[in-house]
């Protein structure tokens, strides 16, 4: 069968769950790594790697995202066969570089690449555009497949070269747009198949009202949605009332979800000066860490409601934010170094980071 490579891209919102999409495809595809016996009839005692997925670094390079498929390769093998090659090949040319990739790629019959986080090259400049090279040459020579995901921030790479931007949609560009409304079908399906896992001991049915608050403290981005649903079950449980409703949600995100406030503002303002922004702001105001809960008991989503028999408990304390003054200060110089497309100084993007509400947002980017 004729078969020709090609490149895809998939984009998106920083939360939207590209990485958990492609994870699931993968998943879905089989066994990473294949020991084979025979082929045709014939002893083929190779293995195969299905695919290799690798996160583009921050300040990326041909050399450092070459090391990393080095070192990937090494943990799917269980061998250590290529991080010291790519490691003696520091400050190397991308020939170089490109040879050896070329040898992981050829040994061991890899199907495709996946590179997540690509809008990390779009703070290379020039050094983009030789990663991109290699990408094309890699499809070009060893017929290879590569799907790359990110942000909306990849699409800069497109901007001003016909060249680039057809090779990296050849396959196809897929977007993963937010949900304009609660009224969305598949936001209403989504919130509805999560409300299903509620391991409160007094659920409730699903409701528009909830999917209205869901909404509403997300702007649609299913990670926040996930963490705001989450976090409402361990302040019900907690508190001992085991039940979580519209206003529940909507009291937690106020009170728990502060770092987000920002950058859920700039979602509902819809400007496009501001909304270039979100990722940043996601990125760098939204805590990584798990939040902890009593691990006494074992809890599984309540299918029907039950009484819990415990004494209701005071509401746990916040844990005290950081002084007004740092984190005003944190804010302003993380919204002055993200990229706008309009030219504000550091103070104008302080008081949009800033700001109480939408409206305030706006009228001070009419003002500019």
């Amino acid at each position: 069968m004729e078969f020709r490579p090609t490149i895809s891209l998939i984009a998106g919102h920083s939360g939207m769950g590209k990485s958990t999409l492609i994870d699931r495809i993968l998943a879905y595809l089989g066994e990473q790594l294949n020991q084979h016996v025979q082929f045709d009839g014939k002893p083929f005692p190779e293995k195969q790697i299905l695919y290799l997925r690798r996160n583009c670094p921050e300040h990326c390079t041909v050399g450092t995202l070459c090391s990393t498929f080095g070192d990937y390769t090494d943990r799917v093998l269980g061998l250590e066969l290529y991080a010291g090659v790519f490691a003696k090949l520091k400050g190397g040319s991308r020939t170089l570089y490109l040879a050896e990739i070329s040898k992981i790629i050829k040994a061991h019959h890899v199907g495709f690449l996946v590179i997540d986080e690509f809008q990390n090259l779009s703070l290379m400049g020039v050094g983009a555009k030789k990663i991109i090279a290699l990408l094309v040459n890699l499809r070009d020579e060893l017929g290879l497949p590569i799907v790359v995901v990110g942000t909306y921030k990849a699409l800069r790479l497109l901007e001003g070269d016909m060249s680039t931007g057809r090779r990296l949609v050849e396959g196809g560009y897929f977007d993963l747009q937010r949900p304009a409304s609660a009224q969305d079908k598949s936001w209403n399906e989504l919130c509805e198949i999560a409300w299903k896992y509620q391991w409160v001991r007094k659920p409730i049915k699903f409701d528009p009202d909830i999917c209205e608050a869901l909404y509403d403290v997300s702007q649609g981005i299913t990670g926040i949605m996930l963490s705001a649903f989450s976090l409402a079950q361990l302040t019900a449980i907690n508190n001992g009332t085991e039940c979580v409703d519209a206003e529940l949600i909507r009291k937690v995100y106020i009170d728990r979800m502060k770092p987000l406030h920002a950058a859920l503002r700039v979602l509902q303002s819809g400007d496009p000066r501001l909304m270039d922004t979100f990722d940043d702001l996601y990125k760098n105001h939204w805590p990584k860490q798990d939040e902890g809960i009593d691990g006494s008991g074992t809890r599984v989503p309540a299918d029907v409601p039950e009484d819990s028999g415990s004494d209701e408990h005071e509401e746990p304390t916040q844990a005290a934010d950081e002084p007004k003054p740092v984190r005003a200060k944190r804010k302003a110089a993380d919204a002055a170094a993200a990229p706008v497309q309009a030219k504000l100084s550091p103070e104008q993007v302080k008081k949009m980071v800033m700001a109480d509400s939408v409206g305030d947002l706006i009228s001070l980017l009419d003002k500019q």
